[in-house]
């Protein structure tokens, strides 16, 4: 399973960004290799379709999972029915990943 966070700094120690688009990262954890990789977010100074560029990023790192506080409404439109989407905790990567599989996060619709 691939679960992507948006984050404000790198690594599975970071807070999660509030704003997925502008977010500073973004930190992949697959689950099957036990392993998360951190990416820059190449579209954060663009000055506008950031939703749209970060959505796609999603789908093409086959992402099962969206972890996030939310979602615009162009991100929506792209991810809804292809990745789960769940609101994070005001908490770092490794706690919200913890807090996903133990089924404590809220999907959001």
């Amino acid at each position: 399973m691939i679960i992507i966070i948006p984050t404000k700094t790198s690594g599975e120690k970071s807070f999660i960004s509030d704003n997925l688009g502008r977010a500073n990262y973004f930190y992949v954890f697959d689950s099957n290799k036990n392993i998360g990789e951190v990416y820059i977010n190449k579209h954060l100074d663009n000055p506008h379709g950031v939703g749209i560029k970060t959505a796609e990023f999603i789908l093409n790192k086959h992402s099962d999972v969206l972890i996030t506080p939310r979602v615009g409404e162009k991100s929506l439109e792209l991810l809804k029915g292809k990745v789960k989407i769940y609101k994070s905790i005001d908490k770092i990567v490794k706690e919200n990943i913890a807090s996903f599989f133990n089924n404590d996060l809220e999907e959001l619709h």
